[in-house]
């Protein structure tokens, strides 16, 4: 009886465990139009993360539906505002190798560039995500010239620019500050002679910096030069006439004086005026996505 009976338990509990196994752990999976339109319904109301779950469900349990493609394209958008940068613009880089010739895959381009951006640190650190971003809205300009993001592009474009030569700035000032005038002279130099630099905020900084490295070291030539073009360029500015007093020997610029010059150039930043204030992306309607 005694075995019999510990038969029986063991049947039992294995019937009883089949039949567990059996039972759904959640109840039956929902078609793509209603997770669709719950996950954009969910976009409207700002509720993020319910947005993710259910395009990320689509794109996992339905693949090959209607669906799926719009699923994807907006997932990068509810993981950009979740504030998920990285996995947005994973979701890019995977939409942009899975339809290169998709009609929306300029704004996955876009999304690539705006994600890194909204990741850039300030000045003092590395720029690696600013760098990154550049790519992006670089290859987004050239290859889309005609797209409605490569005016945005563009201008966010600019705006990583400035932040790349005001790292340079900053990183002279501290060399400049620290009277080790040829690493400063190299910071200097890179904003003056970068292509692309030559166009931000920085360079008339940059110039009246090389007259005064220059002449701290006794390089009375190489001073007046830079002197200069920094007269022939911005022969109004506050400092092509402290350049003068310099290269004329009329009076140094005190550290007062040119903290005051510096901030002015801050304040006139292209960066420092919109860094923060730019709005995200726009998502792509439902109609556009067909």
């Amino acid at each position: 009886m005694g075995i019999r009976y510990r038969l029986g338990i063991v049947l039992w509990l294995m019937v009883l465990l089949t039949g567990c196994a059996s039972t759904p752990e959640t109840g039956p999976a929902k078609p793509p139009e209603t997770l669709y339109r719950e996950g954009m319904d969910a976009l409207k109301t700002t509720r993020f993360k319910v947005a993710v779950d259910r395009f990320q469900e689509i794109d996992q349990k339905h693949p090959f539906s209607p669906y799926a493609t719009r699923a994807q394209i907006n997932l990068i958008y509810a993981h950009f505002r979740k504030g998920d940068y990285e996995d947005a613009v994973n979701d890019t880089l995977r939409f942009i190798r899975l339809h290169p010739r998709h009609r929306h895959v300029a704004y996955a381009f876009y999304m690539r560039g705006l994600s890194h951006y909204q990741r850039i640190t300030d000045s003092f650190r590395d720029q690696g995500r600013t760098r990154e971003a550049v790519t992006a809205f670089r290859e987004l300009v050239t290859r889309f010239p005609q797209s409605d993001y490569a005016w945005e592009a563009q201008r966010m474009l600019t705006l990583c620019i400035n932040r790349l030569a005001e790292q340079e700035a900053v990183v002279g000032r501290f060399y400049l500050d620290r009277e080790e005038y040829i690493a400063a002279i190299s910071r200097f130099s890179q904003i003056v002679n970068h292509p692309e630099f030559q166009t931000t905020p920085y360079v008339e900084e940059a110039l009246f910096s090389l007259v005064l490295a220059s002449q701290r070291l006794g390089l009375n030539e190489e001073a007046r030069n830079h002197a200069a073009v920094l007269g022939h360029n911005f022969p109004k500015g506050p400092f092509y006439k402290a350049a003068l007093r310099i290269v004329k020997k009329q009076g140094d610029v005190t550290r007062a004086e040119l903290a005051d010059l510096r901030r002015g150039v801050d304040e006139g930043s292209v960066l420092g005026r919109f860094f923060q204030g730019l709005a995200p992306a726009l998502l792509p309607t439902q109609t556009e996505m067909r």
